[in-house]
């Protein structure tokens, strides 16, 4: 089983990015890809774009259950009172797994004042949050994560992309320091990707493509570790899906295959 831990629909207004549905189903199609959490792309900085995302996101999930989960992004510089109702409709409502937080997109540091009530909610939801880190520098800064990891030892953080190649060693650094912390390495390359593994073990990482075109590229990356001999049979499995299971609590449907 494959399941893509960080996936996007919608328009970008930040980095001029644009996924449909039907888009991002025909590449887990093409490539084997069982199923994904599925998060927006940021869109215009207006509540109710926010919640035309989530309520497609929504329709994703309920066609395709076990196999489709959301993920709700809000901009945290909203109205705490707005950040808090849109946040806790998608988790108590809509059933979304988590919350992400992009330093770039959002204009924030995890850990300023704004910053840290994204951390307040998610612990009230129970839910993780995934930071967007290494593009976006020096708000996306992965050692910007230690004071929410410190602060929130019971909320999983999950750093995307593993600080982008260029700060692998702050990614690696804080996650070795806090058990809650969990990283995913889309966009790092194979070197950075295979140090992170031996760093930290399979069941601290999780697969995703982050976009549709990097589909490919993600899973070649784990393919040739895995022909290397670097992972396992049970650590490709911990990757491609277990690990994401655990963190964000997931009911993974029964089937052998998806139909999505």
């Amino acid at each position: 089983m494959i399941i893509d831990a960080h996936c996007h629909i919608g328009t970008d207004v930040t980095f001029d990015q644009q996924t449909t549905e039907e888009e991002l189903l025909d590449n887990f199609r093409s490539y084997g890809v069982d199923g994904g959490i599925v998060q927006p792309y940021i869109p215009r900085p207006y509540i109710e774009e926010f919640q035309n995302i989530h309520d497609r996101i929504y329709r994703m999930t309920k066609k395709s259950p076990g196999r489709i989960f959301g993920m709700a992004s809000v901009n945290p510089h909203f109205r705490a009172e707005d950040y808090e109702r849109e946040t806790k409709r998608c988790v108590q409502e809509l059933g979304f797994v988590g919350i992400k937080i992009t330093p770039a997109g959002h204009a924030i540091s995890p850990c300023s004042k704004d910053g840290m009530h994204v951390f307040q909610v998610a612990r009230e939801l129970k839910v993780p949050v995934m930071i967007h880190t290494g593009m976006g520098i020096p708000f996306a800064d992965p050692i910007k994560i230690q004071p929410c990891a410190e602060a929130f030892p019971d909320v999983p953080i999950v750093m995307a992309h593993a600080g982008a190649n260029f700060y692998t060693q702050q990614a690696i650094y804080v996650a070795k320091t806090y058990e809650n912390v969990f990283i995913e390495p889309s966009g790092a390359g194979i070197e950075a990707t295979c140090e992170i593994i031996e760093s930290l073990g399979p069941a601290r990482v999780m697969f995703s493509s982050d976009v549709t075109l990097q589909m490919q590229t993600e899973l070649s990356k784990y393919r040739d570790l895995h022909r290397r001999g670097i992972l396992d049979e049970e650590g490709m499995e911990q990757i491609m899906y277990k690990t994401a299971e655990t963190v964000f609590k997931l009911k993974l449907s029964n089937e052998e295959r998806t139909k999505i």
